[in-house]
Parts: C-alpha cells; sequence; structure tokens
C-alpha cells in the first residue's frame, strides 16, 4: 500500500491533463499549478521519456530541497512513473490516467522511505508531502477549468 494515494477527476480532456503534468520541459507551464517549484530542469531525455532524469529546487515545510528523479515508466496518456530523491527521502511515485467521457481521472500514489534516522520526523513529512499534494491537484483542476 501507497504512504499516500490521491484520487482526482478533472473536467478537461485527457490530452491536456496528460500534457500538463508531464510538462517538465516547460517550467513556467508546470509552475502555473505546482507553486512549490523553484526551478526545473530535464537533465536526459528531453520531451520526457522513459529514461528522463528531471532536477527541481522545490519549497517544501519551511526549507528548499532539492528533487532528481528518473521517469522509470512513461505510457503516453495511461501512466506516469517516477523514482528518485525528494530532499532525502528516496521515494517512488505512480500516476494513473483514465479518461472518463469530456474528463479524465487520476490516480496518484507515493510510496516515501525516510529510513531508521529519520523515523520520528515520517508521520510529520509525509502528512505535509500529502497536503501538498492535494493542493497541486486541486490547482490542476482550476488551472485547466479557465
Amino acid at each position: 500500500m501507497a504512504d499516500i494515494e490521491h484520487s482526482i477527476t478533472i473536467n478537461s480532456n485527457l490530452i491536456e491533463v496528460y500534457k500538463a503534468v508531464t510538462a517538465y520541459g516547460d517550467a513556467d507551464e508546470l509552475k502555473t499549478w505546482q507553486t512549490t517549484i523553484k526551478s526545473v530542469g530535464v537533465t536526459a531525455g528531453n520531451p520526457i521519456r522513459t529514461g528522463s532524469m528531471i532536477a527541481m529546487k522545490r519549497q517544501f515545510i519551511l526549507s528548499e530541497v532539492f528533487v532528481n528523479v528518473d521517469v522509470v515508466d512513461l505510457q503516453r496518456n495511461k501512466r506516469f512513473e517516477l523514482k528518485g530523491v525528494h530532499g532525502r527521502f528516496p521515494f517512488r511515485r505512480e500516476i494513473e490516467f483514465s479518461p472518463n467521457g469530456r474528463e479524465t481521472q487520476i490516480k496518484d500514489r507515493i510510496w516515501l522511505k525516510t529510513g531508521f534516522i529519520f523515523f520520528w520526523w515520517r508521520p510529520f513529512v509525509i502528512s505535509a508531502l500529502k497536503s501538498q499534494t492535494a493542493k497541486e491537484w486541486e490547482s490542476l483542476k482550476q488551472v485547466l477549468k479557465a
């Protein structure tokens, strides 16, 4: 079971939603709904595809953290899987897209490893990441509605 699971339905077609979620090559577009991103770059494999490497600086809790990820699996308009490090914590993230008429359903799952040293911080980190993720999905919903 994932540490964080989030499902949302966005009133926009699958192609628009998928394009917005995987827009790591266009920092301005990505920042319209992921406001915690300070900088982002695709260090290998642009446009995004399986094997691409993405480096970001994000605001998380009260500080900026580096997020380095590899695109592990990418199935156009169906699935997007990332694996990397969020600050000090290794993680894996799977995002699945399902069309439903003019709407798109998204299922987002995140697995986070905090390790023994940060065991006591785990609930706090999970809670903060869950809140941030939910806000970002709601922001995407509003951006695509406009």
